[in-house]
């Protein structure tokens, strides 16, 4: 596996990851609505203060996507997702924490954290396996889609 800044191509490739309105909204995020135009994925996905990786299998496929900014004095993961045809295979887990190195080599933080949506019981299982324990949000409360979101934070990196 192989951690890359991706390209123009593999962010349109993301964004043929899901199917419908909830499926990318709940990816994505308030901003990112379905259909979506290339050029809204585009700006979404490459905004400024977002670092973004892509992890390529062997083949180089992309098989997995994420991306990191600073919130809270932590290194914030969010846009997490493995390609559906290569959903299973333990990706999510090789792709955090890789991006976590990647992140802490590049600037200190207390930690990492993320929000889940409570229902994506897959997710959350994978990241309490991380490390990760769902704590209190220090700005509450929660607007919008994030209601149904738990906040996840890990401590203890590398």
């Amino acid at each position: 596996m192989t951690l890359t800044d991706p390209t123009e191509q593999q962010y349109l490739q993301v964004k043929d990851w899901f199917s419908n309105h909830h499926e990318i909204h709940t990816w994505g995020g308030p901003n990112m609505t379905y259909p979506m135009s290339n050029e809204n994925v585009l700006k979404c996905l490459t905004a400024d203060h977002l670092k973004s990786f892509g992890l390529l299998n062997g083949k180089q496929q992309l098989v997995a996507f994420g991306q990191y900014y600073r919130r809270l004095d932590h290194h914030h993961l969010g846009r997490l997702a493995v390609n559906p045809k290569h959903r299973g295979q333990g990706l999510a887990k090789i792709l955090i924490t890789i991006i976590l190195e990647q992140a802490f080599l590049a600037q200190p933080a207390k930690g990492a954290s993320l929000f889940v949506f409570r229902d994506n019981i897959v997710a959350y299982q994978c990241y309490q396996s991380l490390g990760f324990i769902e704590t209190d949000y220090p700005e509450q409360p929660f607007q919008g889609n994030m209601q149904n979101c738990a906040y996840m934070r890990k401590a203890n990196i590398l």
